[in-house]
C-alpha cells in the first residue's frame, strides 16, 4: 500500500488543476464516443478541455502565485487566412507544504438508475481504489442515497480498512434519487470533524435528480454553503445519462470540482488531481489583466472568463490551490508575423495571498518567447486543443439537427489537424487519447451518413505558421 501511495503523491506534480471548475467535457465526450454516441452540444466546453492538459511550470515562490508567457504563429487559430497570434499564459499556486491529514466524506448515489451501464461496480471499483491511496492519518466516511440518504459507515480512520471495504461493498442500487438529502447529510455528519483535517465530500452520482428537492440552483446551494464553512466540493459523474447540467452548477456555485468518471481507473487520475489542492489553497480572485500594446487587439480569450475593461482585459481565474495551474489563450490580431521578438502589450497578475489575507500583483515584464516548432513548449498544442472543442461544439451542433454529412466534413477537418499535431509530438499521451476519440466520432457519424471514414496521412511544417 505505501509504494501506491509514493506513486500517486508522484503524479501530483504532473497532473494539477485549477480550483473551482468542470473538468468533465473532455472525459464526457470521449466516454459518449466509445459508445457510438454523438456529444451533446453544452457539454463541450473549451475551458474543460484546456484544464484537463498537464503544464510544467515552475514553481512561483515565494510568491503564492505566478505566470509564466509564450506565443506561437498557429494557421489553425484562425477562422481564415488572416494571420493571427496566440499568447498562452499559465498562471500557477506556489508548491505545496507537507499535507495535513484529510477528513473525506464519500456520498454515493445507490439509486436504481445506478445499475444501468454497470455504473455502480464502476463506483464500487474507484472508492476502493481511492481508500487504498489514502495516508493511516486520514479518515473516511461513507453516505449513501436513494429516495432518502443515511451514513452507513460514520467517518473513521484508513486505518480501519476492513470497515471501509465492506461498507463500499454494500453499495447496491434501489430506489429513486434524492440527491439533495444525500448532500444534506453528507456535509452535516463532515461538519463534525475537526478544523485541523482538510474537509471534501466526494460526490459520486448519475445527477438524475427525481425526488426530495430536485431544483438545480438548490441543490448548487448546498455546495456553495459547504465550501463557506470550508468544506471542499469533488463532484464526479457517471453513465451516459448523468446530468452535466446539475454538477457544473454545484462545481459553480461552491467554487469546487467536477469530474467525469469513464473507467475505475479514471479515479487515481481524479485523486492525483485533487490531491495537492486539498493542501493549501494558496491565491484568490486571481485574475489576468491584459494590456494590449498599441495596434493589437483581442480576437477572443480561452481558458477563463474574459472581459474589456476600457483599454484592459480581465480574465477571472478564481482559486487555486497548492501547485495548480490554469492555462489561458489569448487569440490576437495586429501581431507582425515576421517578429520574432514581438511586443504584443502587458500582462499582470492579481490574487490574494490566502497565507497573508493580503492583496499581491506579479508583473511579467518578460518579452513573449515566441515557439516556432510546434513539438515545443505547449502553447501551439493548447491553441489546437480550443480550436479542436470549438469545433467539436459546432459538430454536435450541426449532428442534433441532422446536418451528419456538415457535420462529418467539420469533423474531418479536425481530425486532420489534431493528427498532424500529435504526428509532431508523438510523445504526447494526451493528443493520442483526443485523437482515439475523434476517430470514434467519426466512426458515429459514418453510421448515420452511410459514407465511410476518411483517412488522413498526418504531417505538419515544422514552422507552426504551417
Amino acid at each position: 500500500m505505501l509504494a501506491r501511495r509514493q506513486l500517486a503523491l508522484s503524479l501530483v506534480a504532473l497532473t494539477l488543476v485549477a480550483c473551482g471548475g468542470a473538468y468533465a467535457s473532455r472525459a464526457r465526450t470521449r466516454y459518449v464516443a466509445s459508445h457510438g454516441g454523438l456529444p451533446q452540444p453544452s457539454e463541450i466546453r473549451v475551458d474543460d478541455f484546456l484544464a484537463d492538459y498537464p503544464e510544467s511550470v515552475a514553481d512561483p515562490a515565494p510568491h503564492a502565485a505566478g505566470v509564466s508567457v509564450e506565443g506561437a504563429r498557429a494557421a489553425w487559430a484562425a477562422e481564415s487566412s488572416e494571420p493571427l497570434f496566440v499568447v498562452q499564459t499559465v498562471v500557477r499556486g506556489r508548491n505545496p507544504d507537507v499535507r495535513p491529514p484529510m477528513a473525506m466524506m464519500f456520498v454515493v448515489d445507490r439509486s436504481g438508475s445506478m445499475q444501468e451501464e454497470d455504473k455502480m461496480t464502476y463506483v464500487r471499483q474507484a472508492l476502493h481504489r481511492l481508500v487504498e491511496q489514502l495516508d493511516p492519518r486520514d479518515r473516511v466516511g461513507v453516505t449513501a442515497f436513494d429516495d432518502y440518504a443515511e451514513v452507513i459507515l460514520p467517518v473513521t480512520s484508513v486505518s480501519e480498512g476492513e470497515a471501509l471495504h465492506a461498507a463500499i461493498d454494500r453499495l447496491q442500487p434501489r430506489g429513486a434519487t434524492n440527491l439533495s438529502h444525500g448532500l444534506q447529510v453528507g456535509y452535516a455528519a463532515l461538519a463534525q470533524e475537526p478544523t485541523t483535517h482538510l474537509r471534501r465530500v466526494v460526490l459520486l452520482t448519475d445527477a438524475v435528480a427525481n425526488v426530495g428537492d430536485t431544483d438545480l440552483h438548490r441543490i448548487g446551494g448546498w455546495a456553495a454553503r459547504g465550501d463557506a464553512d470550508g468544506i471542499r466540493l469533488s463532484a464526479i459523474g457517471v453513465g451516459l445519462g448523468h446530468r452535466d447540467d446539475v454538477l457544473v452548477e454545484m462545481s459553480r456555485q461552491g467554487r469546487g470540482n467536477h469530474y467525469f468518471l469513464d473507467s475505475p481507473d479514471e479515479i487515481e487520475r481524479v485523486f492525483a488531481r485533487e490531491a495537492a489542492g486539498l493542501l493549501e489553497d494558496v491565491a484568490d480572485g486571481v485574475c489576468v489583466t491584459f494590456t494590449p500594446a498599441p495596434g493589437v487587439q483581442v480576437v477572443r480569450v480561452e481558458g477563463a472568463t474574459a472581459q474589456a475593461q476600457g483599454p484592459h482585459w480581465q480574465a477571472d481565474v478564481g482559486r487555486l490551490g497548492a501547485a495548480q495551474h490554469r492555462t489561458v489563450l489569448w487569440t490576437l490580431r495586429g501581431v507582425d508575423p515576421l517578429d520574432r521578438t514581438p511586443t504584443v502589450g502587458r500582462f499582470t497578475l492579481d490574487f490574494t495571498d490566502m497565507r497573508a489575507n493580503e492583496p499581491r500583483r506579479v508583473e511579467n515584464a518578460r518579452p513573449v518567447f515566441v515557439v516556432t516548432d510546434v513539438a515545443e513548449g505547449t502553447v501551439a498544442r493548447n491553441s489546437a486543443v480550443a480550436w479542436m472543442a470549438r469545433d467539436l461544439k459546432r459538430v454536435a451542433e450541426l449532428a442534433q439537427r441532422g446536418s451528419y454529412a456538415e457535420a462529418q466534413g467539420r469533423l474531418d477537418r479536425v481530425r486532420a489537424v489534431v493528427g498532424a499535431v500529435s504526428a509532431a509530438r508523438p510523445a504526447d499521451r494526451e493528443l493520442q487519447r483526443d485523437l482515439g476519440m475523434l476517430e470514434d466520432l467519426a466512426e458515429a457519424l459514418a453510421r448515420r451518413t452511410g459514407q465511410p471514414v476518411r483517412r488522413f496521412r498526418a504531417s505538419i511544417r515544422v514552422d507552426v505558421e504551417g
